[in-house]
């Protein structure tokens, strides 16, 4: 669970908002290898015509919180992208695709006419959703399509989908280049995936590359300030996705971690130092997290050698298939679901012992959400302090995509390397003040972490909003990370609290998950 790095890769969802970013306005400009094949039986990439039926174009409608200003929505907006029927009467597409959605409708191919559709199940984390449509009208002459199996490298794969430049179906092809883990920028996670040069332009999001007439993988990112690099999500993956959310009826408990942070050991200085003979190999476990089952089981300083029956490289991979390919040791864990065990074999102090972990959901196990989609922000304001969970979105609401060199150190840190002490705990950040008398003071310590509230330090927000209920003092203190204090006399904040909200047209001091006393939201 080592922080990420992060590559410039965008996400291939079509905006129909006339308000495009930069880097989404390139990709459409270079959207010139694509053949249309509307009205084809059999296209000049030999597509069948029956395949094509398969292929569906998406079309949402899209809100999203103002993460800035948690009270707010931002201005709705429209995309497109594309899908592919599977068994069940279900549509597979990308979860950006859908994510914030307000409505769902859906056209096949040829067809004028557009369906309702409502969701089924999603994973952020893998960029993958699942919809469906009601009307059995859509499902006449629709084939479902087959799932295959990993390809190749060097082998050809067919893209179809509706990328932007047009309204018909459009179809690509390319071979593949590479096999490995990635970042999914959507989800800010690391997952294998297949690299490939089949053009893949915004609009293209949740179509199948197919090989053999069966689907390889599901096209979702594609390469920026590169030309023809795209990304498919492997059949491994939409597998584990698929099954999870039939387990769960819908609901996605996501992808799992161990909850170690790991160092290569491609260093001979390394491996001497730690009694490694030179036919010994493996990953050095450099902190164990302390929710994570590894904690009692690992400790610092030891040698992972073997996972699940595969012998560990010095460069973290292990082998895969029989072609002499090689990919990360997290491959093991992309079968796994919460509280399935993986077997490995460790070298500490020069001894072999063997150990079993159970593999947990990282949101478990990080301080700081990955992602917050389809739920809105959770905000309390106390005398026109706004008061809000650290996220990751957030942060790259605030500072952008290059968050991770432009927010405050702290906050990075806690993003990337912070871990959980206790199972709720929640970083909590004073956000912004909204400027009055009482509190004009105290505008430079924003934004900052909140660390204590009369000297108690709180779990998460919840706790903070019932410290601050139930003070009787005349008197409130804040305590924050940056060593600076807020004190706020107590009578006059609760009086002019609510001068403050309306001046800000602010209807209410709470998120409503905090006005209801809702259960906490997990986003996978």
């Amino acid at each position: 669970m080592s922080g990420p790095i992060t590559p410039p890769l965008t996400s291939t969802v079509a905006s129909i908002n006339p308000i495009k970013h930069d880097r989404i306005q390139a990709l459409e400009d270079d959207a010139v290898s694509s053949v249309s094949v509307n009205g084809l039986r059999r296209g000049s990439l030999g597509v069948q015509s029956q395949l094509l039926k398969s292929v569906i174009k998406i079309f949402a409608v899209r809100t999203e919180p103002n993460l800035s200003m948690p009270w707010q929505m931002k201005r709705q907006y429209s995309s497109t992208a594309s899908g592919f029927a599977i068994s069940g009467k279900r549509i597979l597409t990308n979860a950006h695709a859908v994510a914030f959605q307000t409505s769902i409708r859906v056209r096949k191919h040829g067809s004028a006419e557009k369906f309702v559709a409502k969701m089924v199940g999603v994973c952020h984390q893998c960029d993958l959703a699942v919809i469906t449509v009601e009307d059995d009208a859509f499902w006449r002459d629709v084939d479902v399509l087959e799932f295959g199996d990993v390809p190749h490298l060097q082998e050809s794969v067919t893209v179809i989908g509706y990328p932007t430049g047009g309204d018909s179906i459009s179809v690509t092809k390319g071979v593949v280049s590479r096999i490995e883990e990635t970042y999914y920028s959507h989800g800010n996670f690391r997952l294998l995936a297949i690299q490939i040069d089949a053009a893949i332009n915004p609009g293209n999001s949740g179509g199948p590359a197919l090989l053999d007439s069966k689907v390889v993988g599901v096209c979702f990112e594609t390469l920026i300030n590169a030309e023809n690099i795209g990304y498919i999500i492997p059949v491994p993956v939409v597998e584990h996705f698929l099954k999870d959310i039939e387990k769960n009826n819908g609901i996605c408990t996501g992808f799992c971690d161990i909850g170690i942070q790991i160092q290569l050991m491609e260093s001979e200085n390394i491996r001497h130092s730690l009694g490694m003979t030179p036919e010994q190999s493996g990953i050095l476990v450099n902190k164990v997290y302390p929710l994570s089952d590894a904690l009692g089981n690992l400790q610092k300083d030891d040698i992972i050698t073997s996972i699940d029956g595969y012998p560990i490289g010095n460069d973290g991979t292990i082998p895969f298939r029989d072609s002499g390919e090689r990919i990360s040791f997290r491959y093991t864990m992309l079968s796994k679901f919460d509280g399935e065990t993986l077997d490995l074999e460790v070298l500490r102090q020069g001894k072999q012992i063997s150990t079993q972990i159970k593999v947990m959901k990282p949101g478990m196990l990080s301080v700081v959400p990955a992602n917050q989609y389809d739920v809105q922000p959770s905000f309390f304001i106390y005398a026109g302090m706004v008061f809000q969970v650290l996220t990751q979105p957030y942060l790259a609401q605030e500072w952008g995509k290059e968050w991770q060199q432009k927010a405050p150190v702290r906050f990075v840190e806690k993003a990337l390397y912070g871990a959980k002490d206790k199972a709720n705990q929640e970083v909590i950040i004073l956000s912004q003040i909204l400027a009055a008398d009482l509190n004009v003071t105290y505008q430079q310590y924003c934004p900052n972490v909140v660390t204590h509230v009369n000297n108690v330090p709180i779990d998460n927000l919840r706790h903070l909003v019932q410290l601050v209920e139930e003070n009787n003092t005349k008197f409130i203190r804040f305590d924050l990370e940056s060593e600076r204090v807020i004190i706020l006399n107590s009578e006059e904040a609760t009086e002019h609290g609510p001068e403050i909200l309306e001046s800000h047209n602010i209807p209410y001091s709470k998120s409503v998950d905090l006005r209801k006393n809702l259960p906490s939201v997990h986003v996978c």
